[in-house]
This record gives structure tokens, sequence and C-alpha cells, in this order.
């Protein structure tokens, strides 16, 4: 039964990776990005900071009131991940869980890397990763989740909360215990 909802958890991602692929990307594309995210965030009165960024460096970034400078940390570590892996970092958080491995086999700290949710790849349609937008400051499903609004809202498609079903395994998560990443 738990491989059966592990692949229906990598399904939800392959399919909101597929429908949350852009069609270009650039600094104006970003910014706007970045502007439907703090948006959202501000209506909810979300203590979040966020950022965009391609491999050469940050295009965007917002701390909203009520994050902090740890948020920032988290965010460099959900985007490495995301670099490093080219999925979400809650789709590898959710598959090194399943597997019950931690950063360190593969050679990679946690001060660099984490396994919470948060941090999603930009995808070009034919370009494959040309960045990734991270959220920190609430529960990791719920990082990832706005990421992936902001995205929906930006393609002018409904917004599914295909993964919030799936059960957040902290316990596999190189026994970290944070609520707020």
């Amino acid at each position: 039964m738990g491989h059966r909802h592990a692949q229906v958890i990598d399904e939800t991602f392959d399919q909101q990776a597929a429908r949350t692929t852009l069609p270009a990307f650039n600094a104006e594309i970003a910014r706007k990005l970045g502007e439907i995210a703090v948006n959202i965030a501000s209506r909810r009165g979300l203590p979040v900071a966020l950022s965009i960024v391609q491999p050469q460096g940050a295009i965007f970034f917002c701390a909203l009131e009520g994050s902090s400078a740890d948020n920032a940390q988290w965010i460099r570590r959900k985007q490495n991940t995301v670099f490093h892996f080219g999925k979400s970092s809650l789709e590898v958080g959710a598959m090194f869980a399943r597997e019950d491995r931690l950063l360190a086999s593969h050679g990679l700290s946690t001060s660099d890397f984490t396994l919470f949710g948060g941090g999603v790849p930009l995808r070009v349609a034919n370009a494959g990763i040309v960045g990734a937008m991270s959220v920190s400051g609430l529960d990791d499903v719920a990082d990832h989740e706005l990421v992936i609004e902001a995205l929906c809202w930006h393609l002018g498609i409904p917004h599914v909360d295909a993964v919030l079903s799936r059960p957040v395994a902290t316990t596999k998560r190189q026994g970290m215990e944070e609520t707020r990443q």
C-alpha cells in the first residue's frame, strides 16, 4: 500500500511540473511571478520570505512582515536542493523519506541542502529548468503550495492543492523537527 501511495505522489509531482511549465522566462517574468506570490501572501497575512533565482544568481527577493533572516537560509538550502536534484525540494524530501535515506548518503550537508518543501524548479518548455522559486515561513507543504499557486495564477490555470494530502514525514528528514521553513 505504501508503494502505491508513493506512485500517486510521484504522479502528482510530475503532473504539477507539467502544468506549471512556463512558455518563457526572464527578469520581467520573474518580477511578475514574485509580485503574484507577494500579493497572495500579503492578503493572507503570511510571514514568508520568497526568492526567485537563476543558476547565476538572484532575480527577485522579498521578506514580508513576520519573516526572519532564518527564512533566507532556508530559501538558500531549498534552492540548492532544486538545482542539485532537478526536482522540487518537497518531492526530494518525499523520495528520501520513502527510501529511508539521508542527505549525507549523497555526500550533501544539511547546512547547504534540505529535504523540506518550498523550493520549486522553474521550467520552460523545450529548455528545462531555468531557475527556482522558493518560499519559507510556513510548513513545508504550504511553502510548496504557495509557489505552485503563484505559478498557476501567472499561467492563468486553475490551482489544485494536489500534494496537500501527502503525509509529511519529518522524522525521516535528517531528524529535523522544525515546523517553520
